[in-house]
């Protein structure tokens, strides 16, 4: 025996089974209590946010023979009950991504021209309506113009950017909202009740942050945990707020390796990695919201989950999530391009832990003798600021990561052998001073100048400070007053 899926089984059959607050189904209802129903709708949102199921009810509604004062089908008479079973003639149902020709849409012209066999109104619910040619639009817009009597089109689609103005104008446009993890939580706690099982709701809600706001995925995913004994944790623990706490965490202690291979364990277990990196993306999104402490209202998590969120997001400043927010969107997009899935991801961990991975060139070249290092000193801050480029193109050769760290440093002050460069953040001051990059660095300096510089890192300042007097030195942008004097052992000359 074939078992139904559970978002069959427990479709909605009346409006007010649907999850609420539903500011669709209220102004339908309101329209089918005054009957003053028009004849084209156009259902907009999401997949899994209950647009077919609105549809049908809308169906139901407009053909029912005891509509309770509610507005709501009675479920009961024998057009709610084919309508149920799928087998009343006067709803039909059109998939536009397989019937998207213009033949298709004339055929279907031709039909509606036709009076309802049983019910009191034909409708049409076209499914993925952006799918339609140009030529199909065209065909239909001459049907929505000139309306049958007793006919009704619904047109479904999750991109609606894709439907036309013209069409769009002349339907009554409804959107469907996405819904929240408290609502998806709530509608499979109500499966879980008519099932007769009991399931944790830390494990509901990892089922719902899985869906990614999904009704129909989530009713899915709960299916295969309570009738195929599946575990929570082997679909929807790589999806979970926690897992991307801890994949983050890898990426900012620079554990470059082991995020490498949590990336690849999400590939070798199936794991979609375009959705789970929308899924990443979120979640540094709501780090930022709370690094901003301007908009954690707007964070939809458990008491645990913020307290590991915000121990993150006290080790880092905006820009920092912003720059990580970049990289993983850019992954993400690449994803949809590449054969090798992974790779985009493992990029960006690498580039956002620039110091964990070295660049070894291997060269055939005589070995270059190289000049005895000289201890004082008399390049000047203009001559390094003018040669930088070759720092940077020098560095290279030692090392790709350093290479880019070089390149968004800028020399901004000099006092005999000791340089202080300013850093855009400050992950990359932290990298700059792990003591092998220090080495290579320096090292790259005295072959650039032809003696030893040291140096240390600043991070840039957001807004200017007051000049101060640095005569001794050779300054080219004012720093932090406290940032030098720690740099230069606090003799700051007056």
């Amino acid at each position: 025996m074939i078992w139904l899926m559970f978002y069959t089984k427990y479709r909605p059959q009346k409006f007010s089974q649907l999850s609420q607050p539903n500011d669709v189904a209220v102004a339908l209802v309101n329209q089918i209590k005054a009957q003053k129903t028009v004849h084209a709708y156009l259902f907009i949102g999401p997949r899994g946010t209950g647009k077919t199921t609105t549809a049908r009810l809308l169906a139901k509604a407009l053909n029912c023979e005891k509509l309770d004062k509610n507005g709501d089908p009675c479920d009961k008479c024998p057009l709610c009950k084919s309508i149920k079973a799928g087998s009343f003639v006067d709803l039909i149902e059109i998939d536009a991504a397989s019937n998207r020709g213009i033949d298709d849409i004339r055929e279907l012209r031709e039909r509606v021209k036709l009076a309802p066999s049983v019910g009191a109104r034909k409708v049409y619910i076209v499914d993925e309506v952006h799918m339609l040619t140009a030529e199909a639009f065209n065909a239909l817009l001459k049907t929505l113009e000139e309306p049958p009597q007793r006919v009704t089109f619904i047109l479904c689609t999750t991109e609606v950017h894709k439907v036309p103005e013209t069409i769009k104008s002349r339907c009554q446009v409804f959107r469907f909202k996405r819904p929240g993890v408290a609502q998806i939580v709530q509608r499979l706690g109500q499966i879980c009740k008519a099932e007769g099982v009991a399931v944790h709701d830390d494990a509901l809600r990892k089922i719902a942050e899985a869906s990614f706001g999904g009704f129909r995925d989530a009713e899915t995913l709960l299916q295969q945990v309570v009738e195929g004994g599946v575990s929570v944790d082997s679909f929807a623990g790589m999806a979970n707020k926690q897992s991307y706490i801890d994949f983050v965490s890898m990426v900012l202690s620079c554990e470059t390796q082991d995020a490498i291979r949590f990336v690849n364990t999400l590939y070798n277990d199936g794991i979609d990695l375009y959705v789970w990196t929308l899924g990443l993306v979120m979640y540094l999104r709501d780090l930022l919201f709370i690094s901003t402490d301007a908009y954690k209202d707007l964070l939809d998590v458990t008491d645990a989950v913020f307290s590991g969120m915000e121990e993150q997001a006290n080790k880092l400043t905006p820009k920092e999530v912003v720059a990580l927010i970049e990289l993983f969107v850019k992954a993400q997009n690449d994803i949809k391009s590449t054969s090798v899935p992974q790779l985009p991801l493992e990029i960006a961990v690498i580039n956002a832990c620039p110091d964990s991975i070295e660049h070894k060139v291997e060269s055939k070249s005589p070995q270059i003798q190289q000049p005895s290092k000289n201890y004082a000193s008399n390049t000047s801050l203009s001559e390094i600021e003018s040669k930088w480029s070759d720092v940077i193109k020098t560095s290279f050769v030692h090392n790709n990561s350093i290479h880019a760290l070089l390149s968004s440093c800028k020399p901004v002050a000099l006092k005999g052998s000791k340089l202080l460069l300013e850093v855009s953040y400050k992950f990359h001051k932290e990298r700059m001073e792990i003591t092998k990059n220090m080495k290579i660095v320096e090292d790259v300096l005295t072959e650039v100048f032809g003696s030893t510089i040291t140096y240390s890192c600043v991070v840039g300042e957001p807004k200017k400070k007051p000049a101060m007097d640095l005569t001794d030195y050779n300054v080219a942008v004012p720093a932090g007053k406290d940032d030098i004097l720690e740099v230069f052992d606090g003799a700051l000359p007056l």
